[in-house]
């Protein structure tokens, strides 16, 4: 290659690389209301994505004291799971590998745990009812889908285990004053427990693993009123945690890599409250959390360095939020909305035309007033297609399809849409000229 071909080929990716870069900075967050159907819903939020990149979300309805559960497949399901006394507190989901749910959660009127999991119809059992027992709920599953929770025991103040291998075992996994608060649960690639959780005596963030017995290790001080602990592994087998020190200090994220490493997320006073995390495909965590200052849901991501950003900022929102990360590294998150007293869902929607990425069939839209093949203005006007695509989205997708393909496929589509009435025969053949000089 000779140098002035290696200088255009260099600067041609340098275009190609901001191109990509200026229509991911600026992605724009599609805000909707899933479950607001006059009563009080969305405490205690749990949320996971299936293979489709569809979200699926826990909740209680506080109007009803009912387990809730709601996905998105063509648009928004919502379902009673359990109504059977004051039940759906503290709840957990996570999806098997064949994507129905199992949900762990809390049943007030008998102080017990219990779980549920979907097959076709949904089966319902009670785990421990050992005194008060089920608060502060995490579930995980292992790889043959059975599940572990990790919980707070009440009447002991003790952090306890349950998992499920044809039968229910349970064990204290602390027992040291009053411990248990907070728990988030994470399975290692053996399949054993990893736990992160507070030690609410003298405030600190705790954590235990199990490689034949428990170690427990004590991490931080999270003060009073700290918490909101969310635990995740990364593709090393290398635990991360996300925690709110005392509101006014710091959000706070620890990591080990051999040695434990501790910096702050967001320092900025009232931060922090219902935090929730999710490490990516590249293990850079997502974290979805409250400004209780300024009543905001806020959004923080590290790809080297910290990025922030307010998500939804309309009214009193951001309470008891739950994160979750698609196989596109795409965010979804789950919250409750104080103000209209509602369940509210918010992901990323790179090109703002109110179609979510994940059900988006052009995700970077091309959305100008008329439409353009290259550098050729055909006058037409790019109405919008469906599915989040414009018109003319269509015709580029079309075009990517190579020259001869492209151009059978233009023809198609120019004539479907002249018998749509969408265009008339001399746009069309305006179209046309565009494509054949491109």
């Amino acid at each position: 290659m000779s140098g002035k071909n290696f200088l255009k080929y260099v600067f041609t990716c340098l275009i190609w690389l901001f191109l990509i870069y200026i229509q991911t900075a600026g992605a724009g967050w599609y805000v909707v209301s899933v479950d607001g159907t006059g009563g009080d819903v969305g405490w205690f939020t749990s949320i996971a994505t299936d293979n489709n990149n569809n979200p699926h979300m826990s909740y209680w309805d506080i109007t009803n004291a009912d387990l809730k559960y709601a996905y998105y497949a063509d648009g928004w399901n919502v379902q009673t799971v359990d109504s059977v006394g004051n039940v759906g507190g503290s709840t957990s989901i996570v999806l098997d590998s064949s994507g129905n749910p199992h949900i762990s959660y809390y049943d007030a009127t008998n102080a017990d745990l219990k779980y549920a999991h979907y097959d076709g119809s949904w089966h319902i059992e009670t785990v421990d009812s050992a005194g008060q027992v089920g608060t502060d709920i995490s579930l995980a599953l292992d790889s043959s889908d059975n599940p572990h929770i990790s919980y707070y025991d009440m009447t002991n103040d003790d952090l306890k285990y349950a998992y499920y291998d044809g039968t229910w075992h349970i064990e204290a996994v602390d027992t040291a004053e009053n411990v248990g608060w907070d728990t988030a649960i994470a399975l290692d690639n053996s399949g054993s427990p990893c736990i992160a959780y507070e030690d609410f005596t003298y405030r600190k963030l705790k954590y235990a693993s199990y490689d034949g017995g428990w170690n427990l290790q004590t991490l931080d001080s999270v003060g009073a009123g700290g918490g909101y602990i969310s635990l995740d592994l990364d593709s090393s087998n290398n635990p991360h945690i996300c925690y709110l020190t005392s509101p006014g200090v710091a959000l706070k994220y620890a990591s080990y890599d051999g040695s434990w490493q501790i910096e702050p997320i967001d320092s900025t006073v009232g931060a922090g409250s219902f935090a929730s995390f999710h490490l990516d495909s590249n293990d850079h965590p997502h974290v979805s959390y409250c400004d209780i200052h300024n009543d905001d849901l806020k959004y923080a991501f590290n790809d080297g360095s910290w990025h922030i950003e307010t998500v939804d900022s309309a009214g009193d929102v951001g309470w008891h939020t739950a994160i979750a990360v698609d196989g596109n590294n795409t965010p979804h998150i789950c919250y409750y909305d104080y103000t209209n007293r509602n369940l509210k869902y918010a992901t990323v929607d790179s090109d703002d035309d109110a179609t979510p990425d994940f059900s988006d069939s052009c995700p970077s839209s091309i959305t100008g007033p008329t439409i353009m093949v290259g550098d050729c203005d055909t006058g037409i006007s790019n109405e919008p297609r469906g599915e989040g695509c414009t018109m003319n989205d269509k015709i580029n997708n079309c075009l990517d399809a190579g020259r001869l393909r492209g151009l059978l496929c233009a023809l198609r589509l120019s004539s479907q849409w002249q018998g749509q009435g969408l265009i008339s025969g001399r746009e069309r053949w305006a179209l046309m000229r565009c494509v054949l000089r491109r």
